[in-house]
């Protein structure tokens, strides 16, 4: 009888103990990841918070035609000289991916690293937030930087974090906050500038969309720098500053590919280079076409 109860009582236990588990509110599990907000980790001139799939190899390839304003005597710019950058990234996990690229402007050689700290989920947690950190070395001749040269006189640094969201199937967008410093620069400018980003993106059909981007460089060091001066018809901030970068394009993506084809301002490719050394003002017809391709490979 004694041994009657105790097997009574076990089964009474193992089947609260099922039920227990069995009773686990739904809204307790994690919810689904969302859709990435967007198709790259490169949008135009933009960083953004995409990563690929883990243990994926990113190729990057970046042109810069001249400016437009050649009109058909140099074909709007493609006859110019131009600006190139050839990359590659590899997403370690999930969250991590570290970068390398060589570009033809000043022969930077940059490393990269980006980490992604959340993820939006439907239902759940409704933003992407990341982490980009860039390092960058001038190539070109020790007489580029004058006398006293050191290596430390060819770094410079970008760093940027970036807030993302899915709004809907066909609207994402994103703001970035980024800070660029370079070690050494001519007398005209400054070492420093923050700038702040926002890009979005409308799909228009499933694989393709309209792009469009808007970058702010804010100086510091400057009496007012935040007052733009006002001269024949245009703002400008006048020759030691950088100017606002904007992008226009549309995107055409496959599950390997991305390909962005866009009107900019900004020449160069390296993020901080775009920040701190821009001269041309989009608004004035100081435009340059752009595109970027980028393919993937998984392990």
């Amino acid at each position: 009888m004694k041994k009657f109860t105790l097997l009574v009582f076990l089964c009474l236990a193992n089947l609260g103990l099922l039920y227990s588990q069995d009773s686990i509110p739904a809204a307790e599990e994690k919810k689904p990841l969302t859709k990435a907000p967007f198709e790259s980790g490169i949008c135009m001139d933009n960083l953004t918070v995409s990563t690929p799939p883990a243990q994926t190899l990113e190729f990057v390839l970046q042109h810069r035609f001249g400016s437009i304003q050649g009109g058909i005597h140099n074909i709007y710019g493609i006859w110019d000289a131009t600006n190139i950058r050839v990359g590659a990234n590899y997403s370690i996990n999930k969250n991590v991916i570290v970068g390398f690229g060589t570009t033809k402007y000043n022969m930077y050689q940059d490393f990269s690293v980006k980490y992604t700290f959340f993820r939006q989920r439907d239902g759940g947690f409704p933003l992407t937030l990341a982490y980009f950190f860039d390092l960058a070395i001038n190539a070109t001749n020790k007489s580029t930087f004058g006398q006293d040269y050191s290596f430390q006189d060819r770094l410079s640094y970008f760093n940027q974090f970036m807030v993302a969201r899915r709004f809907c199937r066909m609207f994402s967008a994103e703001v970035n906050f980024a800070f660029q410093h370079y070690n050494k620069v001519d007398s005209l400018r400054k070492n420093d500038a923050f700038a702040l980003g926002i890009v979005g993106r409308l799909k228009v059909s499933p694989q393709t969309s309209v792009v469009a981007s808007y970058s702010w460089p804010v100086m510091l060091g400057y009496d007012k720098p935040f007052i733009l001066k006002y001269g024949q018809n245009n703002f400008y901030y006048g020759p030691e500053r950088p100017l606002w970068n904007a992008n226009l394009g549309v995107e055409f993506s496959t599950s390997t590919h991305v390909f962005h084809l866009f009107f900019g301002a900004s020449q160069g490719i390296v993020p901080q280079d775009i920040n701190l050394y821009n001269q041309n003002n989009f608004w004035n017809g100081e435009i340059v076409i752009g595109f970027n391709l980028t393919r993937l490979w998984t392990f």
